[in-house]
């Protein structure tokens, strides 16, 4: 049996004292963010278990789940919204309700997280997005269970439910190449979020392995992953609009989302292109408005119906079990072909 990690142990860790470490993982008053989060993580590394450092008195059933989304993400429906209505209806069949809140990312960790979560009036947490660590630990050292979705830190031992990016941006590279396309691009800020890093991963091994399988093929890659200017969805506009009016811009490109992808069509119209006949795009996300454009828009479906809840029995199988190990559930993507890639 593996040797109990006591909060000494933290402390010596750390160089700081056994008081600190106890008030940090409790979450008091008093101590800075930086050194909770410090404490925190150290907490994890070591194998410390958090939950028995907080609140001696259990959590009660509420029957309630919160999940947590970064506030700014709250007006993007058309992405969460599924995700959240199988998370709700995955929670009724265990006649458990939900409370949706939205996570003010602007203020410290012990400010921003919601009050049902810092008086334990849930039994559980869904964190979904970019949500920072600090926040992720905060919540955890409340002692009620979490699960991340559609959202990794590899600082946490969490259970994980995400679509299989990597994958995802591989099979949309080789698709295209499949496709007869050589001059290929990808767009995206990768810096945004874990899933864009994946999805541009695969996307350069794709094209690797090809080369490497194809000695005569001549690839050529035109890559936007520039940080965004200030817009909300995540690609840099101008250096698009560098990419596309250059007389070398690739046959094709893979977006990073579906919005990306969708302001691909509306430049493009600016610049008096044609989708697929001047640039073939294959989106990311499978979301409605991918049927609503013209062309409408080959994507790689991410099943967000599948995530949402698979979540929930996540949350379950760690409510009925708190010392089992965490899980990563990786769902499978596919392609779901429409009109917007061409064939050479």
């Amino acid at each position: 049996m593996a040797k109990k990690i006591t909060m000494q142990q933290i402390a010596d860790e750390l160089q700081m004292s056994k008081s600190l470490v106890s008030k940090a993982l409790s979450n008091q008053q008093g101590v800075s963010e930086e050194t909770k989060e410090r404490v925190r993580l150290a907490a994890i590394r070591l194998g410390y278990r958090v939950n028995s450092s907080v609140m001696n008195i259990p959590a009660s059933k509420t029957g309630i789940v919160a999940v947590l989304l970064p506030r700014e993400d709250l007006s993007d429906i058309e992405y969460w919204g599924e995700i959240i209505s199988n998370m709700e209806l995955e929670l009724s069949k265990q006649s458990f309700s939900m409370i949706l809140s939205g996570v003010d990312l602007s203020l410290p960790s012990s400010e921003g997280i919601p009050n049902c979560i810092v008086d334990r009036k849930v039994d559980g947490a869904l964190i979904m997005g970019e949500v920072p660590i600090s926040y992720i630990l905060a919540v955890q050292a409340t002692g009620i269970p979490v699960i991340l979705v559609d959202s990794f830190h590899y600082q946490t031992k969490l259970d994980h439910v995400l679509a299989e990016n990597y994958s995802g941006g591989y099979d949309a590279a080789r698709y295209l190449l499949d496709k007869g396309h050589r001059k290929i691009g990808f767009a995206g800020d990768i810096a945004y979020s874990a899933s864009f890093s994946e999805r541009y991963r695969g996307y350069k091994d794709a094209i690797r392995d090809y080369s490497a399988q194809n000695p005569g093929a001549i690839i050529e890659q035109t890559d936007m992953t520039s940080s965004r200017e200030g817009k909300r969805i995540p690609v840099s506009t101008s250096q698009v609009l560098s990419c596309l009016e250059a007389k070398n811009r690739p046959s094709a490109l893979v977006c990073a989302n579906d919005p990306i992808a969708i302001l691909m069509l509306q430049l493009m119209e600016r610049l008096g292109l044609s989708c697929p006949e001047h640039v073939s795009l294959i989106g990311f996300d499978n979301l409605r408005m991918c049927e609503w454009v013209s062309p409408p828009l080959t994507s790689v479906d991410a099943c967000k119906d599948r995530m949402g809840s698979r979540a929930v029995q996540l949350l379950f199988e760690r409510l009925n079990n708190s010392e089992s190990r965490p899980e990563h559930v990786m769902i499978t993507t596919s392609i779901v072909e429409r009109n917007s890639v061409n064939t050479l």
